[in-house]
């Protein structure tokens, strides 16, 4: 294994090791620190084996100690955390155990996440997702680098790693769990690994060869999705997340599903329902986690699930506003061209409101001489989405009337005629 220094090519980067006590992660501890990068342990006690737990977290620490080695520690309630977000323990010690490890790279000012993953270790991956079930990703196994997580060994077998450790006179703590078959991985371990190496010598060189050809059809299949995504995309941004979406070219795609699933599971969509959504009436919508997507006429828009605030804004004055839109004022005789609104002042009553649209509310459009129009009705007659009728804010006057539906249409009541003597002219501001 020292001969393979090609697996470390770290540089100075500042790295965190999660050292659990066992063979795996102090062989990968002791090859980094013959490397002299700079290092710090942290060790997870789940507090599900008692005092061997304990034992094993003392052992690590007087390992970091006697080499000077910065050390973090964190018992978790695993049973508690496993009862209440419905986990295997497993699972639930997997999000514990990952959500401090990231906590720690930020506190601690670490460049990355060392973690002592090896080949069998992704080959037990492999058949656990092929068992319950996967595609291409499922089946690439363990990646070597994922972010800021690193996995050195991932090269080398378990037996690579045993062989070492003896030569190397390291020592190490054994959990017995691992020797039990109450778990599927160790099932997997202990029973059929075994089998296949029996069957093929070369087993361990088979999978490699596997996953690298999986990995590169997983990237060609990356390339034609977002050649695909651009298709059938009317309109985009990021910040904040706007993506528009043709049905009519969405509809065509074959296999439909198989394209749903790869364009939208990420944001927490399943496919039965999106193939619904491609046929239901206009404004109907889907709720994941942290997006919605909702149908409008012949399009999907795909947003972040967070809605404006729906409470209202006073403003009392003519000082400039940034909540919930940035706008300024200024007194003029006159409308000013660079205003993006100008009243007549004297029709205007404070404290005004910045509130968005609810049921019920009506205004005068500028130009409709007699007569108000339900602001329901005017979005409906300018083809505004559900989404664009609630990012779509109204400028209110004291006594209930619309002033403006800002950036769309003045009121007709609060236009500048021949008699006015102010003019209040009203500023987006970016």
């Amino acid at each position: 294994m020292r001969e393979t220094r090609e697996n470390f090519l770290l540089g100075n980067k500042k790295i965190l090791v999660a050292v659990s006590g066992g063979l795996d992660s102090m062989v990968l501890l002791d090859l980094l620190l013959e490397l002299g990068c700079p290092l710090g342990v942290a060790h997870a006690n789940f507090q599900l084996r008692g005092a061997v737990a304990d034992q094993d977290e003392n052992f690590v620490a007087d390992f970091c100690s006697m080499r000077r080695i910065s050390f973090y520690s964190k018992h978790f309630d695993t049973y508690t955390y496993m009862a209440q977000h419905k986990l295997s323990i497993q699972m639930a010690a997997r999000e514990l155990r990952h959500t401090w490890f990231i906590e720690l790279l930020n506190i601690g000012a670490y460049d990355l996440l060392a973690l002592g993953h090896h080949l069998d270790d992704s080959i037990e991956t492999f058949f656990i997702n092929l068992i319950r079930g996967t595609g291409i990703k499922g089946l690439l196994g363990i990646r070597p680098k994922q972010g800021r997580i690193i996995r050195p060994l991932l090269a080398f077998t378990r037996a690579d790693i045993l062989g070492y450790a003896l030569a190397q006179q390291i020592v190490w703590r054994e959990d017995i769990s691992n020797q039990e078959d109450k778990y599927l991985r160790n099932c997997l371990r202990h029973r059929l690994i075994p089998i296949l190496r029996d069957l093929s010598p070369d087993f361990h060189e088979a999978f490699r060869k596997t996953t690298t050809h999986l990995a590169d059809e997983d990237l060609l299949i990356e390339k034609a999705l977002r050649r695909v995504a651009e298709e059938i995309t009317l309109e985009k941004t990021t910040d904040p997340l706007l993506w528009k979406i043709s049905c009519i070219k969405l509809s065509r795609l074959e296999p439909l599903t198989a394209y749903l699933f790869k364009l939208f599971s990420f944001y927490g969509f399943n496919t039965t329902d999106l193939t619904r959504l491609l046929t239901v009436r206009s404004g109907k919508q889907l709720f994941s986690k942290a997006y919605r997507l909702i149908k409008n006429r012949d399009h999907w828009l795909l947003v972040s699930r967070s809605l404006p605030d729906q409470g209202g804004y006073e403003v009392a004055g003519w000082d400039p506003v940034k909540k919930p839109i940035p706008i300024s004022f200024s007194i003029a005789t006159t409308w000013e061209e660079t205003a993006a609104a100008s009243v007549d002042l004297d029709k205007i009553k404070l404290p005004l409101q910045l509130r968005t649209w609810k049921r019920g509310d009506y205004f005068y459009p500028l130009g409709m001489k007699t007569g108000g129009k339900k602001l329901s009705k005017f979005f409906k007659d300018e083809q505004l989405s559900l989404f664009e009728k609630e990012q779509t804010w109204l400028l209110v006057n004291a006594d209930g009337a619309i002033i403006w539906v800002i950036g769309r249409r003045l009121d007709e009541r609060f236009k500048i005629v021949e008699n006015t003597k102010k003019v209040l002219n009203i500023y987006l501001c970016t």
